[in-house]
């Protein structure tokens, strides 16, 4: 492969890293795939105690693009917020260590910045299995609100995530959501209308254990909620009641129900407190419930705002 070396490249790859060597070869080698060259690689090892530092420095030693630096131990969000400090390029592009970048994402993004002016993209990305590699899913243009979450498909102007610091450390999950409604603040994403990236579900990571979720959203309702559209601060409260009640806590459900209620009363909204509230619980009837209330939830969730849509 020949080699590019660029002083400031357009697009900073960001991929924060933890005792995952085999899945973050080929997330490496994704990037090293793209069709666009002007790229510089940011690996941020969270102190993996396995070979990654091996692995990656003859990736290095390969390719000057890529560079490998340790962090270790301070999570995924202090992981991407070192490498933003470190990073040159004009654009800044996340990968989680477990999902790949097809080889078009940064020069399709680009051009999808370049034509819009906008300066936060967010793309479209499919679920795949990993052992089968099955589609499970395509996600496009599904967005309706001001957050958005997997920044494995965004891409965002260097000078625009510095403007609001970057990551909130604190947060145990959610992060990445957090962070897009700080953003709105000066920049709502445009939607790109192309699959960039990817994405294999994990489920031994920190972020994605059911508690931690759950206090993600709660922290991410205490920080931003009072900066929501009602109705989309509805959404985040009726879904943090479902959380409580499938965990059997159901004084705490009903609390946040009356929360979404009192921020957009919706009938889906007020039948999720009724039900709640005259239903006896039990682990298969709450599970059962809980479907029929999410589906609700999100098929009535409007369209917020009129998303700017660019064509692949």
């Amino acid at each position: 492969m020949s080699q590019v070396a660029l002083r400031v490249p357009l697009v900073s790859c960001i991929i924060p890293t933890f005792n995952r060597v085999d899945f973050l070869k080929e997330a490496v080698e994704s990037i090293q795939a793209q069709t666009l060259n002007e790229w510089e690689l940011i690996i941020v090892d969270d102190g993996s105690v396995d070979n990654t530092m091996e692995v990656i420095f003859s990736y290095c030693k390969a390719d000057k693009r890529i560079r490998y630096y340790r962090n270790p131990g301070k999570g995924g969000s202090s992981a991407r917020n070192y490498g933003l400090k470190l990073s040159h390029g004009e654009y800044i592009a996340f990968l989680d260590d477990d999902d790949i970048s097809l080889p078009h994402r940064f020069a399709s993004q680009l051009s999808a910045a370049k034509r819009s002016g906008n300066d936060f993209i967010v793309s479209g990305y499919e679920v795949r299995d990993r052992r089968t590699n099955k589609v499970k899913s395509e996600v496009r243009l599904e967005l309706k609100g001001y957050g958005a979450g997997f920044p494995s498909r965004w891409l965002i102007k260097r000078e625009l995530l510095k403007k609001v610091n970057g990551f909130d450390e604190e947060f145990p999950s959610m992060q990445d959501i957090e962070l897009s409604y700080r953003l709105s603040q000066h920049e709502v994403f445009a939607l790109h209308d192309d699959i960039v990236t990817i994405i294999y579900p994990t489920n031994n990571s920190v972020s994605t254990k059911r508690e931690n979720v759950l206090r993600g959203k709660t922290l991410l309702m205490d920080r931003s909620g009072s900066n929501m559209h009602p109705v989309e601060a509805a959404w985040w409260y009726f879904n943090i009641g479902n959380g409580y009640y499938n965990m059997g806590e159901k004084d705490k459900a009903i609390f946040y129900y009356k929360t979404a209620i009192r921020n957009d009363p919706k009938l889906n909204y007020r039948l999720g407190r009724l039900f709640v509230s005259c239903m006896p619980f039990s682990i298969k009837t709450g599970k059962y419930l809980i479907k029929i209330l999410s589906k609700l939830s999100n098929s009535n969730f409007p369209a917020l705002i009129e998303h700017l849509v660019i064509k692949a």
